[in-house]
């Protein structure tokens, strides 16, 4: 046998895989599984937090175990929905930590307050019966984005939102995780290893090579691979949860700890779920409505929807696409509107949102092959079927969903601020509505929490209580509205997009668009113009633009960017 070595230069470029690449297929499973590892921590999150609100006493965990089987089905579905047919380029769909805020507010009003201890014998009926009622509220609010995702309204929201606006939007989101995640770490120091293992893998050993045999054309290689830096996260959260069964194993951490992954509670979850389970519409009770609630997920939703505008740009950039155009930003908010609907029906709880997290994996990796997140999305749903493993998931210790939790916060608050690179911060004008509308997010929440509405009328103070006590919807209407009427500032210094922006591009070569044959069919359908979420052939006169295109029938076409619209 002959044993060759690959001494690959250190500082050799890593390939990378562009929406359109196709990996082979070993590589196609591990990116997935990888991306799979790095939303799982996420998606294990608000089924944690949810079933600690709806105060299912001892049936917590199985509660939790139903959560995490329909949370990844839906997301799942969501995925393959939004990478085939919506956005288009590698957006991984996960719950939206914005509707967490709406149901704590709701699950705090006095008549819903908790009366029972975590050992407490609960009737289902209460607890499935909250959940019902968030169901329903979810149902209603994701037609929303489908609509204006379906009118093309989402583009002339985004000529009134800019980075001004949205920044302290998802910053005002990550302080509102504070609280949740301070409880969770302080329960053990085993989250520290999870943090301490990501901070190392991400920035200290992401370009390291280590050497992984291999075969090649018949012969036995050395393959110099940067896996700190293409696993970084799947890295992290295996060490530190096999970490957390070492000590159980050992007993070197006390019965009932919280780093242990063997309680009573959570093994008998495993002994008594069903191997297979298909999550159904109507498994939780039929959906209820809430008004006040149905409000508070008005705003999650759209607060989701702004959010998820700034992750497509985030994305194309790390995808090194064109800034996207507004039929795939359309697509991609009813994408998302669909996936909250099917969230809604299948008990999740939350609504659908991109996953920040998983398009900063794309930036490390450098694969943002849109055919990995369709095996990510078929893994997801692969879990959630396989019931046994969302129970087995649900073992993971509550400290480490602590560090999990803080990461991803801290990513997204990296956008938060990546955001605002486009921004004129030399102007106190920016500066100001900025700082401005983040303490306002901090202080007139904090005012209704000591100091609750009293209108008079139980229905009006349920819903300005859980509006007024949002951090989110109270910096970024101050933002908003102040970034709209503050004067001193052009649409460039406040972070818009120049109008007018030219892009010669051939529609078939879009990555945006659906492939030619599709693209065919369309061109064929009357007043295809004037659907705001399919892409489309537009012509400008040529004394605006000097066009390459030859108008032969094809779909040579010359696109014109608006502020993110055609």
């Amino acid at each position: 046998m002959t044993f060759v070595t690959e001494n690959e230069p250190k500082k050799k470029e890593r390939r990378f895989y562009k929406a359109r690449d196709t990996p082979n297929f070993a590589l196609c499973i591990l990116f997935g599984f990888q991306q799979v590892m790095v939303c799982v921590s996420a998606l294990l999150t608000i089924p944690f937090l949810l079933a600690s609100f709806l105060c299912a006493g001892e049936d917590e965990y199985k509660l939790r175990a139903e959560l995490i089987a329909s949370t990844f089905v839906s997301s799942g579905i969501s995925t393959i929905i939004q990478t085939m047919f919506g956005f288009r380029l590698a957006l991984l769909q996960g719950t939206a930590f914005a509707y967490i805020p709406s149901i704590e507010s709701y699950m705090k009003l006095r008549e819903n307050k908790c009366n029972f201890g975590a050992n407490s014998t609960v009737d289902s009926s209460l607890y499935y019966g909250h959940l019902s009622t968030i169901q329903g509220a979810l149902i209603l609010s994701s037609l929303v984005p489908i609509f204006i995702g379906m009118t093309g309204i989402v583009g002339k929201l985004t000529k009134l939102i800019g980075p001004i606006t949205v920044s302290p939007l998802i910053l005002l989101l990550v302080i509102s995780s504070v609280n949740m995640t301070v409880t969770r770490i302080a329960q053990h120091w085993v989250s520290i290893i999870q943090v301490a293992t990501l901070v190392a893998t991400t920035l200290y050993l992401a370009e390291t090579r280590v050497p992984i045999p291999g075969w090649k054309n018949g012969k036995f290689h050395w393959f110099h691979v940067t896996l700190f830096g293409q696993y970084p996260y799947l890295i992290a959260i295996m060490i530190s949860w096999l970490f957390c069964v070492f000590l159980t194993i050992t007993n070197l951490i006390p019965e009932g700890s919280a780093a242990r992954v063997d309680k009573p509670t959570s093994i008998e979850v495993i002994q008594n779920s069903a191997w297979v389970a298909v999550p159904y519409p109507g498994k939780f009770g039929f959906p209820q409505f809430n008004l006040g609630l149905f409000c508070a997920f008005l705003l999650s939703a759209m607060t989701s929807v702004f959010e998820s505008v700034g992750d497509y740009h985030a994305a194309a950039r790390v995808s090194q696409e064109r800034s996207p155009p507004s039929h795939a930003i359309n697509r991609g908010i009813m994408s998302e509107g669909l996936g909250s609907f099917i969230s809604g029906w299948l008990g999740p709880g939350v609504g659908m949102t991109t996953h920040t997290e998983n398009i900063g994996v794309i930036g490390v990796t450098k694969v943002a092959s849109r055919w990995t997140m369709c095996v990510a999305g078929l893994m997801l749903i692969c879990l959630g079927l396989f019931t046994k493993v969302g129970a087995i998931l649900s073992t993971l210790p509550e400290p480490i969903v602590g560090g999990v939790l803080g990461t991803s916060m801290a990513m997204v608050g990296g956008v938060a601020i990546a955001n605002l690179h486009q921004v004129d911060l030399s102007l106190s004008r920016n500066m100001g509505i900025i700082g401005f509308s983040v303490m306002v997010g901090l202080v007139v929440p904090e005012y209704f929490r000591r100091f609750p509405v009293d209108t008079g009328v139980d229905l009006v103070n349920q819903v300005l209580q859980i509006l007024l006590t949002l951090q989110m919807f109270v910096g970024a209407m101050t933002a908003c509205i102040l970034d709209n009427t503050v004067g001193g500032a052009t649409r460039e210094q406040r972070g818009l997009q120049s109008r007018g922006k030219i892009h010669e591009v051939a529609l078939e070569d879009d990555v945006y668009s659906y492939p030619k044959p599709i693209m065919k069919l369309l061109s064929k359908l009357p007043y295809i113009e004037y659907i705001p979420f399919l892409p489309k052939e537009k012509r400008v006169k040529a004394n605006k633009v000097t066009s390459s295109a030859q108008e032969n029938g094809d779909f040579a076409v010359t696109i014109i960017q608006n502020d993110g619209n055609e």
